[in-house]
């Protein structure tokens, strides 16, 4: 009897602990991504343009972005006209963010602000990639050219890691425990 009694002691150590972990907080953290040289070339989603996947963690939720760059755009394509789209590896779901989105002028284009991104409930999926792909609103030259560069800068993404998930068998164990906890003190109770 003595020996059940840790058992099941150790099991309630064991499932309390599991319950801590599912739900402790999850964690912020900045990913910074440095855009120089990335190209502005065709359409959204069509072959040609730069694409980059950055690792974020496994189910992270991107909370915000904030951006400080610097962009130019040839001749006649406008600043207004560069865009970066950004979301999970299938480029299913993405965002898409023209930081000149009010300058109608060629040329050389500073810009800096931040935007928040919980009310989209973005995130990336279970490989942790972060998809860019930095395209054009509209096509001015021929296909495959380039309408523009990101010439110096960065976008930051304020990304909160997904939260621990126990494995199955754990979970399994550890309610397997508790069940045991609760029947024996039912015993318990009936048998005084």
């Amino acid at each position: 009897m003595k020996r059940l009694h840790h058992l099941l002691a150790a099991s309630a150590v064991a499932a309390s602990a599991l319950l801590g972990l599912a739900s402790a907080p999850a964690h912020a953290s900045p990913i910074v991504v440095d855009v120089g040289g990335a190209q502005s070339v065709n359409l959204q989603g069509e072959a040609g343009n730069t694409v980059w996947f950055i690792d974020v963690g496994a189910n992270a939720v991107l909370n915000s972005l904030s951006w400080s760059l610097d962009l130019n755009a040839f001749a006649p394509s406008v600043l207004s006209e560069m865009q970066v789209s950004f979301g999970g590896s299938s480029g299913l779901d993405l965002v898409t963010f023209a930081p000149g989105g009010a300058d109608f002028a060629s040329g050389i284009g500073s810009y800096s602000g931040s935007l928040d991104l919980s009310p989209f409930g973005l995130g990336v999926g279970a490989d942790g990639l972060l998809r860019l792909e930095f395209s054009e609103a509209y096509k001015d030259f021929a296909l495959d050219v380039a309408e523009g560069e990101w010439l110096r800068g960065n976008l930051t993404f304020d990304v909160t890691a997904a939260s621990a998930v126990p494995e199955p068998a754990s979970a399994a164990l550890a309610l397997l425990g508790l069940g045991l906890i609760v029947g024996v003190q039912a015993r318990r109770r009936r048998g005084h």
